[in-house]
């Protein structure tokens, strides 16, 4: 960790806890609402993954709201344009887990810091805003400026360029098993913060470092 200059993070999930989004499908769904969100947050991976393939790339708001549709469908739910624009907006207000500023305050004092997501800048920018993180991160890199969604590796290379800083001393931290093999197979050193006890993908690009708090990261 000493050796590096930048850290980039992915956001939801990472930074910012989507857990009040299940908590509101449930004023909606009641006790289909885990079926649903499950769903959504498949087919939400696999729009961004399929239209990648397809070339035919559409913001991630617009895929979140696809994806939702179906799994509304799936599980023959009520979906009404209200309930769509209630979700989209909390996804724009979700709360950095507790632990964020702290460390990213502490984080900044040594290194370059950058948010790079799937989400549409708006998303983004919007949810940092709401958390009074502006000040920390050098770049809020969103995919829509290369209209394709990671894992591709030209996605990660906007951080190289963002941040102009070689691609051997920057680390990337996620969630995301898919992400972390993605940010590793591009060249990156990776951080996997596994919140919640999963296991890695089986892709051979496994991370370099493996944390259960972002507290980790300052130790």
């Amino acid at each position: 960790m000493k050796q590096l200059k930048a850290i980039v993070f992915d956001a939801y999930g990472t930074l910012f806890n989507i857990s009040s989004l299940d908590d509101r499908l449930h004023h909606y769904y009641g006790k289909k609402s885990p079926e649903i969100a499950a769903t959504w947050r498949k087919k939400q991976l696999e729009y961004t993954w399929l239209r990648t393939l397809m070339e035919k790339y559409e913001p991630f708001s617009k895929v979140t709201a696809d994806a939702l549709q179906y799994a509304c469908r799936q599980h023959v739910a009520e979906f009404t344009r209200d309930i769509l624009d209630d979700m989209m907006l909390r996804y724009q207000v979700l709360s950095a887990y507790p632990e964020v500023v702290d460390v990213l305050d502490q984080l900044k004092r040594k290194h370059h810091l950058a948010v790079l997501s799937n989400a549409d800048f708006k998303m983004l920018k919007s949810a940092v805003d709401h958390n009074q993180l502006s000040h920390v991160f050098d770049r809020v890199i969103s995919v829509d400026v290369m209209n394709k969604f990671k894992p591709v590796p030209s996605v990660y290379q906007l951080a190289i360029s963002g941040l102009e800083v070689d691609k051997e001393y920057i680390a990337f931290v996620s969630t995301n098993t898919w992400d972390v093999a993605g940010a590793k197979s591009f060249g990156f050193k990776t951080i996997w913060l596994n919140r919640n006890n999963t296991i890695t993908e089986n892709l051979d690009f496994d991370p370099d470092w493996t944390i259960t708090s972002l507290q980790e990261l300052l130790s």
